[in-house]
């Protein structure tokens, strides 16, 4: 399930149902703020989905493996989506916001 939000930004930066599934699936999880769950594909995340896909899966969707999602932690639903930049990268929280 997406907010309203999430529907608005994912036309907005072009981002596809098929690659909010993946990021679904085999995305990376961190905490992020406000009880949230970033996911991202990492390098081992990729490399999962190659082993699944093959690599002409990952050549052809490079650009689409460069995006994130927020997801609430308690009901899955998506706040937001985004592209990640060469400038921007995922930084480690140095708090613990495993909680629940």
């Amino acid at each position: 399930m997406k907010s309203k939000h999430a529907q608005i930004r994912a036309q907005q930066r072009g981002i596809t149902f098929q690659t909010e599934k993946l990021l679904q699936i085999y995305g990376e999880e961190k905490p992020a703020p406000g009880g949230c769950v970033l996911k991202f594909f990492s390098k081992k995340s990729i490399k999962k989905i190659e082993s699944d896909f093959g690599h002409f899966f990952i050549a052809k969707n490079h650009e689409r493996l460069k995006t994130y999602l927020i997801e609430a932690r308690d009901d899955q639903t998506i706040v937001t989506l985004g592209k990640l930049h060469k400038n921007k990268r995922i930084i480690e929280s140095k708090v613990n916001r495993n909680y629940h």
